[in-house]
């Protein structure tokens, strides 16, 4: 009987090192893809079109943005895709052919559950604050208008509105069943 209980007692430890450790490698594998991706917008910048990294070609790095929210100490690239992929590694643009600074430029990103990776802290994003969207030549600046939860059928709160510039930012909510939506309307463009 005390062997069956070593035994079992060993086979609950096992299997919780192995629970605890999904999570640890799902976070190790998006640094890495993150920092593949830092370090190919680096030799870019540098103006060399050598990548370690497959997925990223010159003509998808050229694309990447990145927003920052000061208020929530957020400052995250932005990929031009929204794939399953792009959103464990960054936040991404939700229309195909979005232009910052025209129309309604839409991005989404995971929670995220650890840390203050992706657009965990989102929802923390208080009216009247800045943030600011950084393409190669230009800092699109918006000031935080409205915040609120929505159904994931809402999609309409994506669609441009006539003469209007804004950024509309959504994650989900922790349980995951709806979505956070921060609206953001343009207030200034600077020039690099």
């Amino acid at each position: 009987m005390k062997n069956i209980k070593s035994f079992l007692g060993l086979i609950f430890l096992f299997a919780g090192l192995i629970l605890i450790s999904i999570p640890l490698y799902h976070d190790w594998q998006q640094a890495q893809e993150l920092r593949a991706l830092e370090e190919a917008l680096s030799l870019l910048s540098e103006g060399s079109s050598d990548s370690n990294h497959s997925s990223f070609t010159e003509e998808r790095l050229k694309t990447v943005l990145e927003l920052e929210i000061p208020s929530i100490d957020l400052k995250q690239k932005v990929l031009n895709e929204t794939t399953e992929e792009n959103l464990n590694i960054a936040l991404t643009q939700l229309k195909k052919d979005q232009t910052p600074g025209k129309g309604n430029f839409a991005i989404a990103g995971h929670r995220g559950y650890r840390g203050d990776r992706h657009f965990r802290n989102l929802p923390n994003v208080q009216y009247g604050e800045k943030v600011y969207l950084h393409s190669k030549d230009e800092t699109y600046v918006y000031k935080v208008t409205a915040s609120k939860i929505i159904q994931p059928t809402e999609v309409e709160v994506i669609d441009d509105k006539k003469d209007k510039n804004e950024i509309t930012m959504i994650t989900c909510t922790i349980d995951g069943s709806e979505r956070i939506a921060v609206k953001g309307e343009l207030i200034e463009t600077i020039k690099k």
